[in-house]
């Protein structure tokens, strides 16, 4: 047991430190160990065990930590610092500006953050043979990333050496089977969200990125965004991923590789490739005919924020999507809008479209846009929804009468596409547009609606081929929540369905039930 006690030095007359002496006052002792031994003899006192979480849990932990973070907490317990060295820990290694660096003052810009090569080679030297993963997310500081990638890259080289490679250097990299290069394109300094000055990648940086892509022979997924880049730059990308990774790519994503209509012929080059991500102004009839023979499953066109209008952009024709459905009747095609603005999905005509999802705020369901997607793909169409909420409720239209809302759109997508399976509203519909939409889709089993939008009773015109007692019922039914709840349940042969809160809603995603 240990005791408190008031002490302190005595001194003498030359001011000089004798001696302690020490106070044993009971009255003023304080004595905080009956607390720790209460709690030591407490038989209901429950003790953590972080300390001896399995290997496998303690992997994921690690894996959503920082570098640094890692660090600090591998110092706690011989458990954790042997779980620093856990292989799934390092499985994919986040580079962003700061990642292994050191802030140096900068007499323009103040104090900036600068690759720290002594630490840098420490860690590559630790965990590089565990990396299976780069993904390069710079900010500002593009010097960084080239550094980091040249080194990295010259490591790779060691070991691809016919001389030998230093035994320190043994391995780092071979394990990298995917890599992530997302180039901050919008250099605009204003703090409007919407605004817009767009630089594109190149020169020593572009080098480094395709030396690295060199060295990298076992990649299995490669994702380049936003690189805009020139055309006679574009047109040789992919030479150096084509010569090491022809036979093992199996995911591709280009985007915005070109600000202008550039097709990239390399896409059809990769023998096993089987999901491919690219931007319409990237892609072509001659890439279609290449894509036609391949083994290509899912083919997504992905247009961003970054991405040209779609009405500056053209469409691939008829003729060659229907030269791709006959001779690739696998393919599935997912068109996908990602943006802050009004943004719209750029139709392919005759396209085996699978999937049409907008992540837009300000883009709101119009006849125009659904009607021409409803008689382009009403036999392929699978899943169809808006996944984000407006970005203000000035800006939810649809909130008033019924002939202003679009209930009567949906229905129509509900029973025109027989292989619907899900659907994702966010707009004012009432609750009898739901019972009659999941009456009427045939295949439709994921329905995600937006609660707050939703409008009670039945405001619907009877329909001539409705009798008394369906009428009846889809009266009685929308005039309760829970009653519509209960039935739509019922109908979709899901349990536990019921209508999403905000909150709920913003953490769906369609993405899920998009097989790539």
């Amino acid at each position: 047991m240990t005791k408190a006690v008031n002490a302190g030095w005595k001194l003498d007359s030359d001011d000089k430190a004798c001696y302690i002496e020490v106070d044993e006052n009971e009255n003023e002792t304080v004595d905080r160990s009956d607390e720790n031994d209460s709690n030591n003899d407490d038989p209901d006192h429950c003790w953590t065990q972080w300390s001896n979480l399995p290997d496998h849990i303690l992997e994921r932990i690690f894996s959503h930590l920082t570098i640094k973070e890692r660090y600090y907490a591998s110092l706690t317990c011989s458990g954790w610092y042997r779980a620093f060295y856990l292989p799934h820990v390092w499985s994919n290694f986040l580079v962003e500006d700061a990642t292994l660096g050191r802030m140096r003052y900068n007499y323009y810009s103040g104090w900036q953050p600068v690759l720290d090569h002594a630490r840098l080679q420490s860690c590559l030297l630790s965990v590089g043979h565990l990396i299976r993963g780069l993904d390069f997310r710079p900010q500002v500081s593009f010097n960084n990333m080239f550094q980091f990638m040249s080194l990295i890259s010259w490591a790779m080289e060691q070991n691809a050496r016919t001389a030998g490679c230093p035994r320190e250097w043994v391995g780092c990299g071979s394990r990298i089977r995917s890599l992530n290069y997302l180039f901050p394109c919008n250099m605009a300094m204003s703090e409007d969200p919407e605004s817009i000055k767009l630089f594109g990648t190149g020169g020593q940086l572009l080098a480094a990125l395709k030396r690295l892509m060199l060295c990298l022979t076992n990649l299995h997924s490669l994702s380049l965004v936003d690189l805009f880049l020139e055309r006679y730059e574009a047109n040789h990308l992919l030479d150096e991923v084509l010569e090491s990774c022809c036979l093992v790519l199996r995911r591709l994503c280009l985007v915005n590789v070109t600000n202008v209509h550039c097709p990239i012929m390399h896409i059809g080059l990769f023998l096993n490739l089987q999901v491919l991500v690219v931007s319409p102004q990237n892609i072509d009839d001659d890439v279609l005919m290449l894509l036609a023979d391949s083994k290509v499953k899912h083919l997504t066109l992905l247009q961003n924020r970054y991405t040209p209008p779609a009405l500056a952009i053209s469409p691939c024709s008829a003729k060659a999507w229907l030269t791709v459905r006959r001779d690739n009747p696998k393919l599935r095609v997912h068109l996908c809008v990602e943006s802050t603005t009004n943004a719209v999905i750029l139709l392919q005509p005759e396209a085996p479209v699978a999937s049409m999802i907008y992540q837009t705020p300000k883009t709101m369901i119009t006849s125009d846009q659904l009607v021409a997607a409803v008689d382009a793909y009403k036999y392929t169409l699978t899943v169809y929804g808006h996944e984000q909420l407006p970005a203000t409720t000035a800006e939810a239209v649809g909130d008033g009468e019924f002939q202003e809302r679009p209930d009567s759109l949906l229905l129509l997508l509900a029973r025109s596409c027989p292989g619907l399976n899900a659907l994702m509203v966010r707009e004012c519909i009432s609750t009898a547009t739901i019972l009659l939409i999941a009456t009427s889709a045939q295949n439709l089993r994921h329905l995600y609606i937006n609660r707050a939008q939703v409008r009670l009773g039945c405001d619907w015109p009877r329909s001539p081929d409705w009798t008394d007692e369906f009428y009846g019922w889809l009266q009685s039914t929308a005039a309760s929540i829970e009653a519509t709840e209960q039935e739509v349940s019922r109908i979709l042969d899901h349990p536990y369905w019921h209508l999403l809160s905000e909150e709920q809603f913003q953490m769906a995603s369609l993405t899920r039930h998009v097989a790539v």
